[in-house]
């Protein structure tokens, strides 16, 4: 039995009190006060928080400390209202509150378990960098403008604290990423020998735009890089260096619309002549009967 549920059930019975007081002093069903103590199921975070600070102990104690060995291995104390010795590490208090038929519930302590609260924009922590976003909608504006960086003060951000290089910056997709619709987190690639021979790069050219290609880098021999798409159908491309205007490297990229499930004609065919398959066997089974 997890230590939460047997706790709760020692703890109960060594206040003195009965499944319908307990679960009437929570505010809950007895019913469920039965099947935490049978472990037929455990108390969700709500109920891990009310019943940790009605025995007056943390919840940091109520799920991982054994309180029936702690039981087991001391006396008894003669006063009744002291479930453990005051020299115990962990001592249980006898709340007022079970004095009462009342559903009085003391106010419950935050926990690990509870949601994460929003955090206000000017308390973000600085170690979450502000990564400029630029919308598809700028590409021209991006690949024209000399000066393009003057307007990043007015570009939307994205926060990511688990990304902190200060050379980031997240561009809508290019129509040739594999997935539609999506956010691309990209590191700025600052010369050609940073380029990861035969990985996927978004490469920004004057001539043929903003492309998400595998680069092969060719630059000390024909002044070229050598391009591949992922995509079907797509040739692949050389590109020379004096076209290039920038090139980034995604680390991950972000979805704006949930994905849609593969269910294609065939995969319905396939699974129409599967049960089809199955159908005659069991019929043909029957025949021989």
């Amino acid at each position: 039995m997890p230590l939460v549920n047997e706790n709760i059930k020692v703890l109960r019975k060594r206040m003195g009190m009965t499944q319908e007081k307990f679960a009437e002093v929570l505010g809950i069903k007895r019913s469920l006060i039965g099947a935490y103590e049978e472990n037929r199921a455990v108390p969700p975070a709500e109920n891990l928080n009310k019943i940790s600070k009605v025995f007056g102990i943390t919840l940091d104690q109520l799920i991982n400390y054994s309180y029936e060995r702690e039981f087991n291995k001391r006396p008894e104390t003669s006063s009744s209202n002291t479930i453990l010795k005051d020299d115990l590490p962990f001592p249980i208090e006898k709340r007022t509150v079970f004095q009462h038929t009342n559903r009085e519930i003391p106010d419950v302590q935050p926990s690990l378990f509870e949601p994460v609260k929003s955090v206000p924009s000017h308390s973000v922590s600085s170690k979450s960098k502000e990564i400029k976003y630029i919308n598809a909608n700028l590409f021209e504006k991006y690949l024209s403008e000399e000066s393009f960086e003057q307007y990043s003060e007015n570009l939307p951000s994205i926060h990511l604290p688990f990304f902190t290089q200060e050379n980031l910056r997240a561009f809508d997709a290019p129509t040739d990423f594999p997935l539609e619709n999506c956010i691309l987190i990209a590191e700025k690639v600052s010369d050609f020998n940073q380029i990861i021979e035969g990985e996927n790069h978004l490469i920004i050219s004057k001539l043929g735009g903003f492309k998400y290609r595998r680069l092969y880098n060719q630059i000390h021999i024909k002044g070229i890089l050598l391009t591949s798409s992922d995509k079907a159908n797509t040739q692949s491309q050389e590109i020379k260096a004096s076209e290039i205007k920038e090139i980034w490297k995604p680390i991950s990229y972000i979805s704006k619309a949930m994905p849609l499930p593969d269910i294609s004609l065939e995969n319905i065919q396939d699974k129409v002549d599967s049960l089809k398959t199955e159908l005659d066997f069991i019929l043909s089974f029957r025949a021989k009967k």
